[in-house]
């Protein structure tokens, strides 16, 4: 029996799933969920990020819309900040705590990280997609 592959999103993903704006490969991770061949776990900081710009105005998109696809599909799993994420991230040699946070979910949930982010992609602590699979 093979384990499930499993996708932690950072959220440039979230947002542009939602405006289905994704590239190929972070595409197919989203697709793989959606037919329940993997599991997408959403940090929770990632929803909060969301709603702020939202609040701001700066994505068009509003507080139903940021949850649809936590509501819709059962493999979409969002991940509260714990003790063991924040005991995590302090060995993660990021600036931004946001970024920190949602790389050591996806370092302790053994995910990979669908992320755009240069920094992320370039550290090498977990595996990554996002135009590339």
């Amino acid at each position: 029996m093979s384990k499930v592959k499993s996708y932690v999103v950072d959220t440039h993903a979230w947002v542009y799933y939602l405006l289905n704006e994704l590239p190929d490969g972070a595409d197919k991770a989203f697709y793989e969920a959606e037919r329940g061949n993997a599991i997408i776990y959403i940090p929770t900081i990632v929803l909060a990020e969301c709603v702020y710009l939202a609040e701001r105005g700066r994505i068009s998109l509003d507080y139903s819309e940021l949850l649809t696809g936590l509501k819709i599909a059962k493999n979409f799993i969002s991940i509260p900040l714990t003790l063991e994420i924040v005991e995590e991230m302090i060995n993660i040699p990021l600036s931004d705590i946001h970024d920190r946070i949602i790389v050591a979910t996806a370092k302790l949930t053994k995910s990979i990280l669908v992320t755009r982010d240069k920094e992320i992609i370039n550290l090498g602590i977990v595996k990554t997609v996002w135009n590339n699979w």
